[in-house]
């Protein structure tokens, strides 16, 4: 069983090793849904499940050089 753990962008760019600015801009709602990570919105609030399959499976989508 995953344990999934919620945490915020800042700490989701940390772990990607990305700028906190581009997690910000893959969420936002003129984002194609395609294209949007997947996150919780919590009020003003925008918060991801670490270890989740959703956010597993769009990393694999989206890395570099991954196959269609």
């Amino acid at each position: 069983m995953n344990t999934v753990e919620v945490i915020d962008a800042p700490e989701l760019a940390k772990r990607w090793r990305v700028p906190e600015s581009w997690i910000r801009r893959k969420v936002r709602a003129r984002t194609a849904t395609a294209e949007q990570i997947p996150h919780l919105q919590l009020g003003r609030y925008v918060r991801f499940e670490w270890g989740s399959s959703a956010l597993d499976a769009w990393l694999a989508r989206h890395r570099e050089g991954a196959i269609k």
